[in-house]
C-alpha cells in the first residue's frame, strides 16, 4: 500500500466517523437511537424520516449520480429542521456535512424543530434569491458529478478518426475505473487546465498545492482494446499549441483519447503495420485507418463524392488551414494524393473510373520515436510508426535489469518522471536516488495507448507508456456531433458508436 492511499484511507475513515458522530448526536435530538446513524441505508430511512420525504426515496439515493442530487436536497433539509435556515448554513451542510453536523449535533442550544414548524420560521425569500440559492445548489451538484462521476469532453482531433470524429461530444465516466480524486484542490470549477480571453492564455489552476493521486474503487479495469481518456503524459517536457508551455500537476495535463492495445505486462510489437500482442497478431479496429497514396489519369476529385465518404474539404485559405481540422487527404501533384482512410474506404476510392493506383503508404525510414533518453542518434533502437519494438509494458510488481542498456532508455521516464525517483548513469552503472541500482521494480501499472488512425496519431509510439496514474475515465456515449463540413452527424449520436 503507497503513502497515498494510507494517506486517503484515513482521510476517509476519518471523515465517515466525524459525520456519523454528527448524524448519531442530531438522531438522539429526534428520540431515535444514536447507533442508526452508522448503518449504511437504514440511517437514510432515518434521515428520510426526519426530514418529512416519503420513504420511497431510499430508492433514489441507491442510483448512481441520482444520490448526489438527492443527497444535496437531503443535507438542506437536514439543517433546515434544526433551525439552520441561512443560506451559509445550508451550504456548510452540502459542502462540509462531516465538520457541521458534529458542531450542530454536539451544541447543546440546537433543537429538532420538524419540518412543518422548520417551514414557518424560514425567513421568506425574494424570488431572485431563491433562483440565486437554487443555482448555486446545482452548481455544487454538477461539480461533485463531474468530479466523481460524468464529465463531457469534445474530440479536437482526428487521431481516432471515423471511430471517433472531430467535433463529437462525449460523456466520460469517471467511476468506470474508479473516480480519481482530485490532485490540485486550487482551480477554477468547471475548467480544466486554462483560461483563454483573446490571446492571453493563462493556467486556470494554482499548481504549489497538490495532493497524492488516489482512486476509488470503480466498476472495473481497464480493459484491452478500451477506448480510453487520459492526461498526455509528455505535457511536463513537450508543450502543445495550447499556450500553456509545459503542465506539471498530472490532473492538468491536456486530455487525450486513445485506444488502450497494450496492457501491464504484455510484450508488443509493431511488423509492417501489423500489431502484435505477446507474439499474437492483435485485433484490429473496425475503422482504423493509414496513409494511402492514390494515382489518378489527371482529373481531380469532387468534393462531393469525397463528402459522402467522410472526407473533409480542403482548406482553401490560410486563414480556414489554421482553424480547420487535420485534412485527410490532400493533394502532393497534379495526379497523386494522399488519403487517410480504412482499407474498406480504399477499396471505394480504387473503384473510381479516373483512379489508375491506390497504395498503402508504409514508413519505413527510422524516426525520432519514444524512447529518446539514451538514444540519440538511434543507436539502442531503430524503431518507425510502422515497425516497433518489441517492447514490455511495465507492470506493477514487475522487475527489470538495469545491466540492459535498453532497459534503462526504455523505463528511464516511467522511473523517474511517473514515479518519482532520479535516475544517473556514472561509469556504466546506474544509480537510483544516490544507491547503486542492478534492476528495477515498478510501483504502478503502464499503459499503451495508440489512435485508430494509426498515421496520423500522435500516441504511445512517440512518448511513450501511459501511468495509471494519468488515466481519466472511459467514454460513455456520443451525445452531440458537429462539424462544419458535415453540419450536425445525427448518425454518430447514441452510445454504439463507441467501440
Amino acid at each position: 500500500m503507497t503513502t497515498a492511499s494510507i494517506f486517503y484511507y484515513l482521510l476517509f475513515i476519518a471523515l465517515f466517523v466525524s459525520i456519523r458522530l454528527g448524524l448519531y448526536k442530531l438522531f438522539e435530538k429526534v428520540g431515535e437511537q444514536g447507533w442508526k446513524a452508522f448503518i449504511p441505508v437504514y440511517s437514510d430511512v432515518v434521515w428520510l424520516k426526519m426530514i418529512s420525504k416519503p420513504a420511497w426515496w431510499i430508492v433514489l439515493t441507491l442510483i448512481p449520480i441520482v444520490r448526489t442530487l438527492v443527497k444535496v436536497s437531503m443535507d438542506i433539509d437536514m439543517a433546515k429542521v434544526f433551525g439552520k435556515h441561512k443560506f451559509g448554513q445550508q451550504a456548510l451542510a452540502v459542502i462540509v456535512p462531516y465538520i457541521y453536523y458534529p458542531i450542530i449535533g454536539f451544541d447543546k442550544e440546537t433543537q429538532f424543530l420538524g419540518m412543518e414548524k422548520a417551514e414557518k420560521l424560514t425567513p421568506r425569500k425574494s424570488g431572485l434569491r431563491e433562483w440565486g440559492d437554487a443555482f448555486l445548489f446545482a452548481g455544487m451538484a454538477a461539480l461533485l458529478i463531474r468530479t466523481f462521476f460524468i464529465e463531457a469532453f469534445m474530440i479536437p482531433t482526428s487521431s481516432m478518426e471515423r471511430t471517433l470524429m472531430a467535433g463529437d461530444f462525449l460523456f466520460v465516466s469517471k467511476f468506470h475505473y474508479g473516480a480519481r480524486l482530485p490532485m490540485v484542490p486550487l482551480s477554477v470549477p468547471f475548467i480544466h487546465n486554462k483560461i483563454s480571453v483573446g490571446t492571453l492564455t493563462m493556467p486556470s489552476y494554482i499548481g504549489a498545492l497538490r495532493l497524492p493521486y488516489f482512486r476509488l474503487p470503480g466498476l472495473g479495469k481497464i480493459n484491452r482494446f478500451d477506448i480510453v481518456v487520459f492526461n498526455y503524459p509528455a505535457h511536463d517536457i513537450s508543450p502543445l499549441r495550447d499556450g500553456l508551455g509545459t503542465v506539471k500537476p498530472i490532473s492538468m495535463k491536456e486530455n487525450y483519447v486513445k485506444r488502450c492495445v497494450g496492457m501491464p505486462g504484455d510484450k508488443l510489437e509493431i511488423r509492417h503495420q501489423q500489431l502484435y500482442i505477446n507474439d499474437k497478431p492483435s485485433w484490429n479496429p473496425p475503422y482504423m485507418q493509414y496513409e494511402y497514396r492514390v494515382q489518378t489519369n489527371g482529373n481531380t476529385f469532387l468534393e462531393r463524392e469525397l463528402k459522402t465518404l467522410g472526407f473533409r474539404a480542403l482548406p482553401r485559405t490560410r486563414a480556414e488551414q489554421a482553424s480547420s481540422i487535420n485534412p485527410n487527404y490532400y493533394p502532393i501533384g497534379s495526379d497523386q494524393y494522399t488519403f487517410f482512410m480504412p482499407d474498406s474506404i480504399a477499396k471505394t476510392i480504387k473503384s473510381f473510373r479516373f483512379v489508375t493506383k491506390v497504395d498503402t503508404f508504409t514508413y519505413e525510414g527510422v524516426m525520432p520515436l519514444y524512447p529518446s533518453y539514451l538514444n540519440e542518434k538511434n543507436q539502442l533502437f531503430s524503431f518507425s510508426i510502422d515497425n516497433f519494438g518489441p517492447i514490455n509494458i511495465p507492470k506493477k510488481g514487475m522487475t527489470v535489469s538495469l545491466a540492459d542498456s535498453q532497459n534503462v532508455s526504455l523505463y528511464y521516464r516511467c522511473i523517474t518522471a511517473y514515479e518519482g525517483h532520479e535516475l544517473e548513469m556514472k561509469n556504466g552503472k546506474v544509480f537510483i536516488d544516490g544507491a547503486q541500482a542492478d534492476n528495477y521494480t515498478f510501483a504502478m501499472d503502464y499503459y499503451w495507448m495508440m489512435g485508430d488512425n494509426r498515421h496520423n496519431s500522435e500516441d504511445s509510439r512517440w512518448w511513450g507508456f501511459v501511468p495509471e496514474d494519468h488515466v481519466v475515465g472511459r467514454p460513455i456515449m456520443i451525445f452531440f456531433s458537429f462539424e462544419k463540413d458535415f453540419g450536425i452527424r445525427w448518425n454518430r449520436i447514441g452510445t454504439g458508436k463507441i467501440h
